[in-house]
């Protein structure tokens, strides 16, 4: 049997519930190895709850570190995986066409359910909000054509360069980081639509099947 892609979750501590419950509804789908990413002060995995935790902060501005250190800990751990799909805890989507989604586009290096293009600059209080722990940052990101953090794939290859980027976990937003690095070694995503939806974090998400 071939290696299987993953399905990475980025969830948090704080709302470790919502994960867990993340990691059960994808993982009712087969197709992939599902795992969970949260921060912490040591690396470790748990087979039995999925749940990957990475010597990283467990905050809002410090994730490009936290998923710099998951995609680091997939590449020695899975090294013949074909590649990963990242997305969050809150995301819901079609499971069974997202799968067909990643199959049909494995040699693809970076796709996701949406693009944008963004000028380097001071990031925008609406885009990280009550987020960033730190109220006293005026945090600035690259310039870059890149998917949203709601979903996105990143082939081996792809997975290796972003790897590879020293300035990569020093950065504040993970998803135009993400693109700022691949797109410098002339890697451009293609959009590919898969339906989504992003839930509010409530009861009602944690009763979804």
């Amino acid at each position: 049997m071939s290696p299987l892609p993953i399905l990475l979750i980025c969830g948090c501590r704080r709302y470790k519930e919502y994960l867990t419950a993340a990691i059960e509804r994808f993982g009712r789908q087969t197709g992939w190895e599902v795992i969970g990413v949260v921060g912490d002060t040591e690396t470790s995995f748990d087979p039995d709850t999925r749940v990957l935790t990475v010597a990283a902060k467990d905050t809002y501005e410090t994730l490009p570190a936290k998923l710099h250190a998951a995609f680091v800990w997939i590449s020695k751990h899975r090294p013949l995986c074909p590649g990963v799909f990242k997305t969050d805890d809150d995301m819901v989507f079609d499971r069974a066409v997202l799968v067909d989604t990643i199959y049909s586009n494995l040699a693809v290096p970076y796709w996701g359910v949406k693009v944008d293009a963004c000028s380097a600059g001071v990031i925008e209080k609406a885009r990280i909000g009550d987020r960033f722990l730190n109220k006293t940052v005026t945090p600035t990101h690259q310039a870059a054509v890149y998917c949203y953090g709601a979903g996105y794939w990143i082939s081996a290859r792809a997975l290796k360069v972003v790897i590879a980027a020293d300035d990569y976990r020093s950065s504040y937003i993970e998803d135009v980081c993400t693109g700022f690095v691949l797109n410098r070694v002339g890697i451009v995503p293609q959009r590919i639509r898969v339906p989504y939806k992003e839930e509010s974090r409530t009861p009602d998400l944690l009763l979804l099947k």
